[in-house]
């Protein structure tokens, strides 16, 4: 049976759409639209376990309540349209559904990450952290933009999710991905490839405010470790680093978008817009309107 059937076996469809992608070499990522009413009763649903991840992407307000080992429920929850939830297969999975469903589930194997590694050069990922009804909005607009490909001719689809799928491995690797464990080299400093995922891992979670041992963990280092090897890699310390990225971002938000100053703020992990204002200032000279008055492009 397709990994597009079995899935849709288990929430109790009879048939779905969907897309299969090769972003790189041979593994299959898979994408199923899942739409099906369950009434007021829930529907449970167990999901087999699987060398593989698996990501819901919401596509209307959903209640569902977790299935735990013990065959215990957790409270209901309702997990709002555009939210997404990512899960590890490795040992299976279940949930308990009511009322209106409607999500695209994708199924990614872990081979995919190792092709990722191999052959695009990105950093090894050994797993990806769990998230559940968190707010992504490069997956909501990747989801957006597999919608109308259901319906599209064979050959212009096939042309174009290739670089979706890659997109969508990427993203997932950098912002949610756990390295191995790593240590520095005999100097105390990082190697150019740690560096790089190192700030790839910070950049693409700026707006989530991480701790330096919520990346020391992400990216496989201690936080002794992560803390000296960045210093003496960069000369400047993980805060550091992340102080000055939040400027030059914020300075790219406001110069090419006309993005509220609060946005720009969350976007860019700042507290508050007055915390933004303030630190902006003192550290550009003038206010961010000012600023954006006169570096607009």
């Amino acid at each position: 049976m397709a990994v597009s059937d079995r899935i849709a076996t288990c929430f109790g469809i009879g048939a779905a759409r969907a897309l299969v992608i090769k972003p790189l070499r041979e593994a299959k990522l898979s994408v199923v639209h899942l739409d099906h009413v369950y009434g007021d009763a829930e529907h449970p649903v167990f999901l087999p376990a699987d060398d593989a991840f698996l990501l819901m992407l919401y596509l209307v307000d959903v209640d569902h309540r977790d299935i735990r080992p013990d065959q215990t429920v957790a409270p209901l929850k309702t997990y709002p349209k555009g939210s997404v939830c990512l899960i590890s297969l490795r040992h299976g999975a279940a949930i308990s559904i009511r009322g209106h469903f409607e999500a695209l589930a994708f199924h990614i194997p872990n081979s995919h990450f190792a092709e990722l590694a191999e052959e695009a050069g990105e950093p090894r990922v050994d797993d990806l952290a769990t998230c559940r009804g968190i707010d992504d909005q490069v997956i909501r607009n990747i989801g957006g933009a597999l919608m109308p490909m259901f319906d599209m001719p064979d050959e212009v689809r096939d042309q174009l999710l290739p670089h979706i799928g890659l997109a969508l491995n990427a993203h997932l690797a950098h912002r949610y991905g756990r390295s191995p464990a790593q240590r520095l080299s005999a100097s105390g400093r990082l190697s150019p490839m740690q560096e790089k995922r190192i700030k790839t891992y910070m950049a693409a979670n700026l707006s989530a405010n991480m701790t330096v041992d919520q990346i020391a963990e992400a990216t496989g280092f201690s936080v002794d470790e992560l803390r000296s090897g960045f210093l003496n890699t960069t000369g400047q310390s993980v805060a550091e680093w992340m102080s000055a990225y939040r400027m030059t971002r914020a300075q790219a938000q406001l110069s090419r978008t006309g993005d509220p100053i609060a946005q720009v703020a969350a976007t860019c992990g700042f507290a508050d817009e007055d915390t933004f204002i303030d630190a902006f200032s003192k550290t550009v000279g003038v206010a961010p309107t000012e600023w954006r008055s006169r570096n607009r492009h």
